[in-house]
């Protein structure tokens, strides 16, 4: 009977080469953020080898038989799905682009002891440039190292997971590595910890950090995009057993880390990460609703549905009173309030407005990538708000990034760099609607977890932090081979 419905497959089990590819991929995806969001050199290598690791295992051609083929053995021969994926060829052109401007540098690192500056070298002039750095600070190579990482991962992904249990496993580990980073940040915010770990010291946290992330924005970016993957998956399930009429159902346990997640961005107090928050939940609620309305007789009580809706709502307002989340919403009304007048944020539109500048000055290749806290001086000196600490007229401000992901690309990579960005995003979002995932509620749940994560890169440098960066482009890569596999079935 089974063989006759064309479900024999989804009974076999995983072959071993994907489920080693699981594990060195959840591996990945659970280490970064573990290792301070992978900010650091040490970790970064890390993250590197796990990538390419997990690219060598997704490669090689996998043999099915005896019980991994219940229908008969067979050879799944793997190159052709990579050579076919257009994300393949577009970041290897990118990596490719930024590898020219690593070997052509107009300027290198000058040190005295005391001070640094820039000097101009001779340089092939037309061809892309970039700048002779440090590597511990930021150079070309190390976002050679960062991207590559992501661009391995992507890959590995798209052409290793070839079965829909394969994503939803890599999706549970996720989240369920977020929910216990998320209770580790709820833990620490309600002991008054002082460093990470109650006694992990980094000298870049400054007071600043959530669970294992250094900087409270990156966590609540990271906890967000994950609260927004336990949704899709949380739908996902809730669907399912209500088409099958089952009692069971692993959805009441998502909806469980969605709280606990939810909680965790809510005291990250990060403005911009619960402002969003609150938005992709309005539009989930609505979609939640409007669905259960549409369609009535597939199992459950809409009563029960909305005693569901109200004790869900009750346990996120009974969490944030006792956990204290009063700081949270007061900087989030702040910001909506004040916005012009926060000094916070009228200094990131003027790094915005200096950052843009410096880009037109170099539109079409840019000046290199990493070359942003190197170069960005030169234009930061003419908004003394922004260049000048009132406190010590000696010192100087130091931007180490835009806080704006698009400006701060734009005027490391230029116009070149940013067409083979969008390209990518083009043909992920063909591919989508080639596959019709506008069609499935739990996809477009994932999908608008992408989006309001790229959102707040506008706000913020959430793309520079390769934990965050890792688990967006694994995401979409895991969201792509989903909607695939949906759409096979139809």
């Amino acid at each position: 009977m089974r063989s006759f419905r064309g479900d024999m497959r989804a009974t076999a089990a995983l072959h071993p080469l994907e489920n080693t590819l699981i594990v060195i991929a959840g591996s990945l995806l659970c280490f970064m953020p573990w290792a301070l969001g992978t900010m650091h050199v040490w970790s970064q290598f890390i993250s590197l080898g796990l990538a390419a690791l997990a690219f060598v295992v997704a490669i090689p051609n996998r043999h099915y038989r005896d019980e991994l083929a219940p229908q008969g053995d067979f050879k799944l021969i793997m190159w052709p799905k990579l050579v076919r994926f257009p994300l393949f060829w577009l970041g290897l052109l990118l990596l490719g682009y930024i590898l020219i401007q690593a070997l052509n540098p107009a300027w290198t690192y000058m040190r005295d002891g005391t001070s640094w500056w820039l000097q101009s070298v001779d340089h092939i002039a037309w061809l892309p440039t970039g700048m002779e750095t440090p590597f511990e600070e930021m150079n070309p190579w190390r976002v050679l190292l960062i991207y590559g990482s992501a661009w391995l991962l992507t890959c590995a992904l798209w052409v290793g997971v070839t079965r829909r249990v394969a994503v939803q496993r890599l999706f549970t580990i996720i989240i369920a590595n977020g929910v216990l980073l998320a209770i580790i940040g709820i833990l620490q915010r309600v002991t008054h910890a002082k460093y990470i770990l109650w006694g992990l010291k980094d000298a870049n946290t400054a007071g600043n950090f959530f669970a294992t992330i250094i900087y409270k924005n990156h966590a609540g970016a990271y906890f967000n995009l994950v609260l927004m993957l336990t949704v899709g998956l949380l739908y996902w399930h809730f669907a399912r057993a209500e088409r099958r009429l089952e009692r069971a159902s692993p959805a009441p346990v998502f909806a469980f880390c969605s709280v606990v997640l939810g909680l965790g961005v809510l005291l990250s107090f990060s403005r911009a990460g619960t402002l969003l928050m609150l938005v992709f939940m309005l539009i989930a609620f609505i979609g939640f609703v409007i669905r259960c309305t549409l369609t009535e007789g597939e199992g459950r009580s809409p009563w029960v549905t909305a005693l569901l809706c109200i004790g869900f709502s009750l346990f996120i307002g009974l969490g944030a009173y006792f956990l204290n989340t009063d700081q949270s919403f007061n900087r989030l009304g702040k910001l909506i309030q004040d916005g012009k007048t926060d000094s916070s944020v009228a200094s990131r539109v003027l790094a915005r407005t200096a950052t843009l500048e410096m880009a037109k000055d170099n539109i079409v290749t840019g000046w290199g990538a990493g070359s942003f806290r190197h170069y960005f001086p030169v234009y930061q000196r003419h908004y003394p708000d922004i260049y000048n600490v009132s406190w010590n007229p000696k010192l100087k401000m130091r931007w180490e990034f835009a806080h704006n992901d698009y400006v701060q690309v734009l005027a490391e990579l230029g116009l070149i760099g940013i067409a083979i960005l969008m390209a990518m995003v083009g043909m992920a979002v063909r591919h989508l609607r080639k596959q019709k995932a506008y069609l499935r509620p739990h996809l477009m749940f994932m999908v608008l977890a992408l989006v309001i994560t790229a959102s707040h890169a506008w706000v913020d440098f959430q793309f520079h932090n390769p934990a965050i960066l890792l688990l967006w482009c694994a995401s979409a890569a895991l969201i792509g081979r989903w909607a695939e596999f949906e759409n096979q079935r139809n």
